[in-house]
């Protein structure tokens, strides 16, 4: 495994140790909670909608855009490297290895997240189903 690797993969186990093992099946499960409840309730709870759309069947679909942006690196750390040395000292050869310390300086690099979650409201102004996409939508 190459070092870039093991690098990416350990970026990705912190950002999900610090998210609290959230997850987008326990997110799904507090948006099952929405089913039958008032429209007013959900604008009271999740705000104002970021859209909202007036089907022709007479039901509105609103939606909510959460975007959040991580950043990795920028940091320097030191990379041992081992140096071996040999040659004669008089008549007699010698060698040996003496350990460096060579310092990186990690990029900084972006990592972009975003969740967008729809509702379908009824015509009795009811949530009635919700859909959702993106690389954010998790809950603890």
């Amino acid at each position: 495994m190459s070092y870039n690797h093991i690098k990416i993969t350990l970026i990705l186990f912190l950002f999900l140790g610090l998210s609290g093992c959230a997850t987008t099946a326990k997110y799904e499960t507090k948006l099952n909670t929405w089913i039958g409840t008032n429209e007013d309730y959900l604008i009271s709870s999740w705000g104002v909608p970021d859209k909202e759309y007036h089907l022709s069947d007479g039901k509105k679909a609103v939606e909510y855009v959460s975007k959040n942006t991580i950043r990795s690196g920028g940091y320097t750390y030191a990379v041992p490297q081992t140096v071996y040395h040999s040659g004669t000292i008089g008549n007699k050869p010698y060698s040996g290895t003496s350990t460096q310390y060579v310092m990186q300086t990690e990029p900084v690099q972006k990592y972009r997240l975003f969740c967008k979650t729809s509702f379908i409201i009824n015509t009795k102004g009811q949530v009635e189903s919700w859909h959702h996409e993106g690389n954010d939508c998790v809950s603890q």
